[in-house]
């Protein structure tokens, strides 16, 4: 704001002394092609220029040059700053909130994980007996039955579909099983059609920070 006043103020003085200029020049034009006037004499020339000039000089002293001012100049630029500042505090006041938010929710994250830690050392510790081979047999004959069941009825509610589920189910249990593993299997595009049924039935979970992985809910 300031410079553009100031580059105003200078454009009218300009105007101004542009003006005195030509305006000399006419005057010395007029001097110079005036005819001759015998009333001018030595004795009196120096007087008659000395009123001149002091004519020239009152026009001088007494034209107005337009200096535009703006008197709200110091209160407008207050505002701005203020405006400013109040944009700066809103933006510093949600960045704040969103922090508190994401504190919260980790202390949250953390009292849930404490309360499951607590849960889990309050529940009486499993005495493990000694295996022995007839266990595993029997291990081995429960399994047996169960999967053949789940075959059956997997292919009796997905007759087109059972030989494909049941491969998705093997992948799954064999990272389940594996020690080494995270447990999950990625979606391809072969398995995607039977990973999205398998979610449906909430028997898989998506990994929460890949979803191309799943893994089996239980």
């Amino acid at each position: 704001m300031s410079s553009k006043l100031n580059a105003e103020t200078k454009e009218n003085l300009s105007c101004e002394i542009k003006r005195l200029q030509e305006r000399c020049l006419d005057i010395c034009n007029i001097i110079e092609n005036s005819p001759f006037d015998a009333t001018i004499s030595v004795n009196n020339v120096g007087e008659r220029a000395l009123s001149y000039v002091e004519g020239l000089r009152a026009e001088i002293q007494n034209s107005t040059t337009h200096i535009p001012i703006d008197e709200n100049l110091i209160v407008t630029q207050f505002l701005a700053e203020i405006k400013e500042k109040t944009e700066q505090v809103k933006e510093f006041t949600a960045f704040t909130r969103g922090t508190i938010l994401d504190i919260d929710n980790e202390i949250q994250r953390l009292n849930d994980l404490t309360n499951t830690a607590k849960e889990a050392l309050s529940r009486p510790r499993i005495v493990q007996c000694e295996v022995r081979p007839e266990h595993l047999q029997k291990a081995k004959e429960t399994f047996h039955i169960l999967k053949t069941e789940l075959h059956g009825l997997i292919q009796s509610l997905f007759p087109n579909a059972s030989d494909s589920i049941v491969e998705v189910m093997g992948q799954l249990m064999q990272e389940k099983l594996n020690e080494e593993s995270s447990g999950y299997v990625q979606i391809t595009q072969e398995n995607y059609r039977i990973i999205e049924l398998l979610k449906d039935m909430n028997i898989v979970t998506s990994n929460p920070y890949n979803n191309m992985e799943v893994k089996i809910a239980y």
